[in-house]
């Protein structure tokens, strides 16, 4: 049985290692910048998920077994 609600935390962590990985490939020190605070800022979303919803993933919607 797998959840069918996301993992909130992998998913942002999974978006700020692809933020990280522009902003190594940008070539406009702003663009790098930009990535690069968008991805804090999706570790920071990870962070929260982790402390306020830590088994999220195992959530089933209701009739879904």
């Amino acid at each position: 049985m797998t959840s069918l609600i996301q993992d909130a935390a992998s998913d942002y962590r999974h978006r700020a290692k692809e933020a990280r990985a522009k902003a190594t490939a940008a070539t406009d020190e702003a663009t790098r910048k930009s990535l690069l605070q968008d991805a804090d800022t999706w570790e920071r979303m990870a962070r929260y998920e982790d402390q306020h919803n830590p088994q999220r993933h195992l959530w089933q919607r209701p009739g879904q077994e």
